[in-house]
């Protein structure tokens, strides 16, 4: 089946004497656009894609446009309303989707693409990023892909670990009450709004007292009798938030039996009726750890934190970090290749040691490639049994030793010396993944969404790496031929 773009068809890019970073960017366009066209990655993918869902071929070009939407989206890290607008307004844009004016195709608006970034499953992206990574691992495919004749090997693998954070404001026990509060009275609101009243208060008098309390809580600490007031305030504040979900239980009902006769969907209801729920069932387990922290000044243990009223499966992570000792996330673990592809990886939903992660990887690089030759990390996935693991596949054992004296002797090795050396680029390799197609924090909720977000980041990334690659071979052997001549 042949899905090829019309070229002839599609709009030709103007020649645009721009700043050199722009330059830089549309070059890195242009070839990831050779590469999906050449590699026949994206044909497979979207060849698979319709015949798993029973799609209609006439929509390939459809399809087609929503997989480059996608990757547009993860390479500028836009919001969804920001890449929209850029979409239509960018001439670059467009050319690389195909999208053409004389024809009059149209660009996809915000909550469009926020649906196409649902559309493939979890396990698909990942096939896909494995079926471009063997393509550009083949030397038979190297001269048309990356204009050399050296492909990218999988042979040497380089690991590390990192927090990819979630976004949620620090999880200081009192400010989930206010969080609590500002939810319930939002929800009352829209109740309220579609004619169901029942007796209460202002509800916006609520929200104006428990900002007075979080306020009297942050000062506090300043007083000399700090520690008394702190007490005397998270007292008020529970009292608050107990008589609030005494009404908004009151609101639960009237909508839940009187809601044919409003505005609302049956949609829409179950929406609202989800948010006061979902709030209300971590009420008691937050006075209790809030009442236990500050009342009875004890610690609670990790496992029982309530970090987020809104997330789950995120976790405490001690990093001990200079610019932070922990963080509010997901685990992530990430294996790059010798010239910076991600090769495998682990989003991490609930909490494993580093040295738990080693012996899956392996498996899954050799089940998904073939068998490797070294593999380096630092000494936080070091352990007896994994050494015993790698020397049994008969892979080169790079891990930095814990015992300081062992490391003193592996590093008269030369080969040990220099994958540590090399490894060393892998935090670099975290680094620009989480900053330039992540963010600080992941603005994604729930965690099935915050790992679709992280496999598409990955593959944009990895061809963002190929591109890179690819363009820097061109260049030089544009320079050689003109030398030649």
């Amino acid at each position: 089946m042949n899905i090829s773009y019309q070229l002839e068809l599609r709009p030709e890019l103007s020649t645009v004497y721009g700043p050199k970073d722009y330059t830089e960017f549309r070059q890195q366009l242009e070839q990831t656009d050779h590469l999906l066209s050449r590699s026949g990655t994206e044909d497979r993918f979207l060849i698979n894609f319709i015949r798993q869902n029973g799609k209609k071929v006439n929509k390939l070009p459809f399809f087609r446009k929503v997989l480059r939407t996608l990757i547009l989206l993860h390479l500028t890290n836009e919001s969804y309303r920001d890449l929209a607008f850029r979409l239509a307004d960018s001439d670059l844009f467009r050319w690389f989707l195909g999208v053409n004016s004389l024809k009059g195709d149209t660009t996809p608006s915000k909550s469009t693409i926020q649906r196409f970034e649902h559309l493939w499953s979890k396990e698909e992206i990942a096939a896909f990023i494995h079926d471009l990574n063997t393509q550009v691992n083949d030397p038979n495919q190297s001269e048309e892909l990356l204009f050399d004749d050296r492909s990218l090997e999988i042979k040497n693998v380089y690991a590390d670990s990192t927090c990819v954070q979630a976004n949620i404001h620090y999880p200081v026990d009192w400010l989930l009450f206010r969080d609590a509060i500002r939810t319930l009275v939002g929800s009352i609101k829209l109740i309220r709004s579609q004619g169901l009243l029942h007796r209460m208060q202002s509800p916006d008098s609520f929200l104006s007292e428990i900002n007075s309390l979080s306020i009297a809580m942050t000062q506090s600490s300043r007083n000399r009798n700090g520690k008394k007031e702190r007490k005397k305030t998270f007292r008020k504040m529970k009292k608050l938030l107990r008589k609030m979900v005494k009404h908004a239980l009151r609101y639960y009902s009237l909508l839940e039996e009187k809601w044919p006769i409003t505005d609302l969907s049956e949609k829409q209801t179950k929406q609202i009726l989800q948010r006061i729920s979902n709030v209300i069932e971590q009420i008691p387990a937050i006075i209790k750890n809030a009442h236990t922290r500050i009342i009875s000044e004890k610690k609670i243990e990790n496992a029982e934190k309530i970090l987020s009223l809104y997330e789950k499966n995120i976790h405490v992570i001690k990093r001990g970090k200079m610019d932070a000792d922990v963080e509010f996330g997901n685990g992530f673990y990430l294996a790059e290749q010798e010239d910076g592809l991600i090769i495998d990886w682990d989003f991490i939903k609930e909490t494993k040691t580093d040295p738990q992660l080693l012996k899956e990887s392996v498996e899954r690089i050799v089940n998904n490639y073939d068998k490797i030759n070294k593999y380096a990390t630092d000494r936080g996935f070091n352990s007896k049994r994994n050494s015993s693991f790698l020397d049994k596949e008969h892979i080169f054992n790079a891990t930095c030793p814990r015992d300081p004296q062992e490391l003193t002797i592996k590093m008269k090795d030369d080969q040990f010396l220099n994958a540590q050396k090399r490894r060393a680029q892998t935090e670099g390799r975290i680094g620009i993944f989480k900053n330039k197609f992540i963010g600080k924090k992941i603005l994604r909720k729930g965690f099935d969404n915050r790992e679709t977000k992280i496999l598409w980041s990955i593959l944009t990334h990895n061809l963002w790496v190929i591109a890179r690659i690819a363009n820097e071979n061109y260049e030089r052997k544009m320079e050689e031929l003109s030398q030649a001549a």
